[in-house]
């Protein structure tokens, strides 16, 4: 401030004292005593103070910046301010985004240290729990091979019908003990262990056992051959219920082994005679095992009151075949009825009584009286009937 004052003052006192040249004298005033100067130093002085002022303002131009100067760069000095502070901002956070994987702490010895107590501790409950489960089914097993019927049945009850898991060798187990349980009777025969882990042996046929698709226990039987030249397959011919306490007998099976007998000729009729006392050697003991056995064709608890139907049409060569068979035993009588009815009587009260039905069906309906027996027992004691049911 005191500067610009100096230079107003300067520029007054300078103003004040410029002569024109042409002027050769200034007036005199009254009241000034002093001599003043002549033209040549005034303006040899004016000279010097224009030459010094215009040094000093050019210097004080250089110190003060003009106002709207000053603005301009004012502005432009906080645009590159913000500039630099936005790029600088950018940098910062670019930075920050690289350091970020590189800023998260590793895991101190502590941590490693629990993380790995941690995966020893389930670890160890895996081979805790693999070892109980290993245990329990050792155990299972053992149980089993104590066990009675009985126990084998409730066994089978709680695991086997429900589909509980347990191992394939406690399933196998199981399923082993109980079916050998089922077919004790044939021990007497020569009950033995097959090539198979699921099939058993004996004298006149093979028995595998398997599960169906409802958890019951199928029995399927192949019978031995009188002739090694001959092959036969196994027959789905009982299954055992174990929930129900029933057993099936298939009755179209039974039917095909008395075709095999008859007409394929594949056993004889002593042999056929022993399987089917086998058979019901079976049955029976289901029986004795608290099972209901299904009216059947094989089971020779009870007389024989059943009704046939032959695929086969009556055919008059048969029927002749039959009524000379019955002419030649004086115990047996051929007898027509009404209806197209045919009547065999046999012995001991028994009888046979033929109908031609339509679309050449045969009925037959076989009456042992009250004596019990098989249809296997019966064919076998009167095969002449046989192809009025099978050919």
């Amino acid at each position: 401030m005191n500067n610009e004052n100096e230079r107003k003052e300067t520029k007054i006192n300078t103003k004040e004292v410029i002569v024109p040249e042409n002027t050769a004298q200034a007036p005199t005033p009254k009241e000034v005593t002093e001599e003043i100067p002549t033209a040549d130093q005034l303006s040899e002085e004016t000279t010097a103070a224009v030459t010094e002022e215009a040094t000093e303002v050019v210097e004080s131009s250089e110190e003060v910046p003009n106002v709207e100067n000053t603005d301009t760069t004012e502005a432009i000095a906080e645009d590159e301010l913000d500039t630099t502070d936005l790029e600088a901002d950018i940098t910062e956070v670019a930075s920050t985004q690289e350091k970020i994987p590189t800023e998260i702490p590793r895991s101190s010895e502590m941590e490693r240290y629990y993380q790995n107590k941690e995966a020893d501790h389930q670890e160890i409950e895996q081979l805790i729990a693999t070892a109980e489960r290993e245990l329990a089914d050792l155990k299972l097993r053992k149980a089993l091979m104590e066990a009675d019927f009985g126990q084998l049945l409730q066994y089978y009850q709680e695991l086997i019908l429900p589909n509980e898991p347990i191992s394939p060798i406690a399933k196998k187990t199981l399923l082993e003990y109980f079916s050998y349980e089922l077919l004790k009777p044939l021990h007497t025969v020569g009950l033995t262990q097959g090539s198979r882990y699921d099939v058993w042996q004996s004298k006149h046929f093979l028995i595998q056992y398997q599960l169906t698709e409802t958890q019951n226990l199928a029995l399927n039987f192949q019978m031995t051959p009188i002739d090694s030249r001959f092959t036969t397959a196994f027959m789905n011919l009982m299954t055992v219920k174990p929930r129900e306490m029933v057993v099936e007998v298939e009755d179209n099976q039974v039917l095909e082994l008395v075709r095999q007998w008859h007409v394929e000729h594949v056993f004889s009729t002593n042999q056929l005679s022993l399987i089917n006392y086998d058979l019901n050697q079976l049955l029976t003991h289901f029986r004795e095992l608290g099972f209901t056995i299904t009216p059947s064709l094989l089971d020779n608890a009870h007389p024989l009151q059943v009704r046939l139907d032959s695929e086969f049409p009556l055919e008059a060569s048969v029927l002749d075949d039959i009524f000379i068979k019955a002419m030649e035993n004086p115990e047996f009588d051929f007898e027509t009825l009404p209806e197209d009815r045919y009547q065999v009587l046999l012995d001991q009260e028994q009888k046979l009584t033929i109908s031609e039905m339509a679309e050449g069906v045969t009925s037959l309906f076989v009456d042992s009286d009250n004596r019990r027996r098989s249809l296997l027992d019966f064919f076998t004691s009167y095969p002449f009937l046989v192809p009025l049911m099978v050919r």
